[in-house]
């Protein structure tokens, strides 16, 4: 039933190509298919982070789904020729893909996040959309002896699709090892989403956000925790492909005068 997969393969992590529609799709497709599907998000600082973690490259490497969650993957995609439809950031689209889980009688369990922020975030989607069908909340702050606990609410609950917000790689690399025992159609990584359904963090203005500029209102609304994700995650990002980019250069140019010395 799933169609078939459009990826890029970008500087060794595969990405699949998709717009914010084709990305509900694929969703709609895995809750319909029933066994468990893996979905997480590239942004520029989980790159920087998978170069530096193989364990967690190969977790992106072996999800089912892995969209572009920033600006900075889609123009460094641009720049080894790929093209991406754009950045989808859930904190965007997750409204609407509530409403699209409510009119098909998809429930959603969300875990993650400080103590009532799941909740509360749960509460707030039941107020825009009373149709969606909530089963169930857990904070992320429990102890490692408690997940077993976590894992049997979740069985218990039975949801269609499991939303992990722990932050990455933190998230991606639970599900991984949770993940043959969680019987969910959907697990998916969506970092600080709850955050913002909860209203406990608000989104910068509309211009900043369509035009790539959302990392800076989070910096300046959350300078102390932020600041070297973006100010040395950044320049992290770009070394990385100035790093590619020469390289790439410079194998083009042995290239060229290896075929013109076999020429001669």
């Amino acid at each position: 039933m799933t169609t078939d997969r459009k990826t890029i393969g970008f500087l060794g992590i595969t990405l699949d190509s998709l717009n914010t529609d084709e990305i509900l799709e694929r969703i709609l497709e895995f809750v319909a298919i029933g066994r468990p599907h893996k979905v997480m998000y590239l942004n520029a600082d989980c790159f920087v982070k998978a170069m530096k973690d193989r364990e967690y490259c190969e977790i992106l490497n072996k999800a089912d789904m892995l969209y572009s969650d920033g600006i900075s993957i889609v123009i460094g995609a641009k720049i080894f020729g790929f093209h991406l439809p754009g950045r989808s950031t859930a904190a965007d689209f997750m409204p609407a893909f509530c409403r699209k889980f409510a009119e098909r009688k998809y429930s959603i369990f969300l875990l993650g996040g400080g103590d009532g922020v799941a909740a509360t975030a749960a509460t707030r989607l039941k107020a825009m959309y009373p149709n969606i069908l909530i089963a169930g909340t857990h904070h992320g702050y429990f102890r490692k002896e408690e997940c077993q606990n976590v894992l049997n609410i979740i069985e218990a609950a039975k949801p269609h699709i499991l939303l992990v917000g722990f932050g990455a790689p933190y998230q991606e690399i639970w599900i991984e090892k949770n993940f043959h025992q969680i019987d969910v159609p959907v697990v998916w990584g969506v970092g600080g989403l709850f955050d913002y359904l909860s209203g406990r963090l608000r989104r910068g203005p509309k211009i900043l956000v369509d035009n790539g500029f959302e990392w800076l209102c989070r910096l300046c609304i959350e300078p102390k925790r932020l600041w070297r994700r973006y100010l040395i995650g950044n320049s992290e990002f770009i070394y990385y492909l100035l790093r590619q980019s020469l390289g790439a250069q410079v194998q083009e140019a042995k290239n060229k005068k290896q075929m013109s010395t076999l020429g001669k």
